[in-house]
């Protein structure tokens, strides 16, 4: 919860129609690849902090 990633991948968008006859949408991320940006600090207590990197993305 609260982590930066980099997600590499597609999308892939559904049609479909209910039992209903009701025209239904959909939309898939489909990830190939996930780089977290963050990460929790190792710290003491309970509640860790998050180490940003953002000098890490390649773009």
């Amino acid at each position: 919860k609260g982590m930066k990633v980099l997600v590499h991948g597609r999308i892939h968008y559904t049609k479909w129609t209910d039992s209903a006859g009701t025209d239904r949408y959909g939309c898939e991320i489909i990830a190939e690849k996930v780089d977290f940006l963050s990460r929790p600090k190792a710290a003491e207590n309970e509640n860790p902090e998050l180490v940003d990197r953002d000098d890490e993305i390649p773009f």
